[in-house]
């Protein structure tokens, strides 16, 4: 399995970009939560992904949750009674036009450990037939 580890990266990084969402978010006294709702879904509902920014220095932007069907993303230590403009970073599936595609990139990784666990075989019986120079 850990040979596949490095496939598995390149695989995620192949069938994902990073999308940026802005919006302004306004809070009104004593609130300092603030929410907004993204262009498309997150891959794979991955949070860890998500990365929150604001224009406004007093603020220091936590994620505290996101909803995968609705795609609300909220978040918390925004500082009260001011507007600003929120950026919303995270990973989404950009290969949604093309199942073949999907279906074979899905598949990549045992595909390369078929391989590599089918070279081990072939080598020895190469050896044994005499066919290995």
């Amino acid at each position: 399995m850990l040979l596949a580890l490095p496939i598995t990266d390149a695989i995620y990084d192949f069938r994902t970009d990073v999308r940026t969402d802005s919006a302004t978010v306004d809070t009104a006294v004593g609130v300092t939560t603030g929410s907004m709702v993204l262009h498309t879904s997150v891959y794979d509902d991955d949070t860890d992904t998500i990365g929150i920014i604001s224009d406004n220095p007093d603020d220091a932007p936590l994620f505290v949750s996101y909803n995968g069907t609705s795609r609300q993303t909220s978040f918390s230590g925004l500082s009260a009674n001011d507007t600003r403009l929120v950026s919303v970073s995270y990973d989404y599936d950009a290969l949604t036009e093309t199942p073949a595609i999907n279906a074979f990139v899905d598949n990549l990784a045992r595909i390369f450990l078929i391989l590599v666990f089918a070279f081990i075989p072939a080598a020895l019986v190469a050896i044994f037939m005499g066919r290995a120079d």
